[in-house]
């Protein structure tokens, strides 16, 4: 690691820029804090990439209501991880999104009151832990929390949290919201920079996405802040424009749906002059995908050309 520095105390935080991303995710034995890794982080430029997702995963309880970090020891998206993959990806010209997550966030519902304040507290120190971290590593965004969907209506819990961020991190903020009635309805939206969105609305099978844009696009005009997707992804199966959150169903594998998919979305919001970005779901430390490869990623498949084409002659 010696060859890829760390960057200067001083160096500045653009607030915005345009992010050609993809959610850069752990999977063993490749695990952050391994050369595998960091040799698989670096054939991402040549794709047009300039931006990464990091993904730290904690865990989360109702009861009784608790937010735990990794083992240091034993996560596969260690601090360390995390610090090495930023200085690489640094080095190689990329900007980095840290995007902490609670393990199935969407199922976290916490109606008492009493209970939820205990939560918001253990969340609270999850959120610090990592904003901490965001400013040691100089990520150029950090993201407050994704897809939970039965807290996001506490705004003033959410307003309290995004200050506490700021006094740690002075980079730009933005939550990942899932698709629908989270996105839609969450109100402080003013409070970040970015306005974050899971992009997996259903598609219709004649892919049009106009209605999809005109959604994303009312939200935007509501906040004035730009649009960035925190996620974006199909899978490589036939009828990916129907569930695209879901590749676990037993359905042929159709690289060429993947692909219709990826160009839909390209062309309906890349040159969009409120939007600010995407980071496909996923790319793996591991390498893994492949014809034969039915899941998200776009790796080894003609969905990473689209990828390579819209990253390096899109205009952007």
């Amino acid at each position: 690691m010696a060859s890829f520095p760390k960057a200067p105390a001083d160096l500045p935080y653009p607030k915005l820029f345009f992010q050609k991303g993809v959610n850069f995710t752990a999977e063993f034995p490749e695990v952050y804090a391994s050369e595998g890794a960091r040799r698989m982080l670096e054939l991402l430029p040549p794709n047009g990439v300039n931006a990464i997702a990091l993904v730290p995963y904690g865990w989360s309880s109702t009861h009784p209501p608790r937010v735990r970090l990794p083992r240091q020891g034993q996560s596969w998206e260690s601090d360390e991880g995390v610090e090495e993959l930023t200085r690489v990806a640094h080095a190689l010209g990329m900007k980095v999104l840290l995007k902490p997550a609670v393990w199935k966030a969407d199922g976290l519902d916490i109606p008492s009151s009493a209970d939820r304040a205990l939560w918001f507290g253990e969340y609270q120190r999850f959120l610090e832990h990592y904003a901490q971290l965001a400013k040691t590593i100089h990520a150029d965004v950090f993201c407050v929390g994704g897809e939970l969907v039965h807290l996001t209506p506490y705004d003033a819990e959410w307003r309290k949290l995004i200050s506490r961020v700021r006094q740690l991190y002075p980079g730009p903020l933005v939550y990942a919201a899932n698709f629908g009635q989270e996105f839609e309805h969450v109100a402080f939206w003013d409070a970040l920079d970015y306005i974050g969105l899971q992009e997996y609305y259903p598609l219709p099978d004649n892919l049009a996405v106009e209605s999809i844009v005109r959604q994303v696009k009312a939200v935007q005009q509501r906040y004035h802040r730009p649009v960035i997707f925190t996620e974006v992804g199909f899978p490589s199966l036939e009828g990916a424009n129907r569930q695209p959150w879901d590749d676990s169903h037993h359905t042929p594998i159709s690289l060429q749906a993947q692909v219709a998919c990826y160009q839909a979305i390209f062309h309906a919001f890349y040159n969009q002059p409120w939007f600010e970005g995407m980071y496909w779901w996923k790319i793996e430390t591991n390498g893994s995908g492949g014809a034969q490869d039915g899941s998200h990623t776009p790796w080894g498949k003609p969905a990473m050309e689209v990828i390579r084409h819209w990253y390096r002659e899109g205009g952007r």
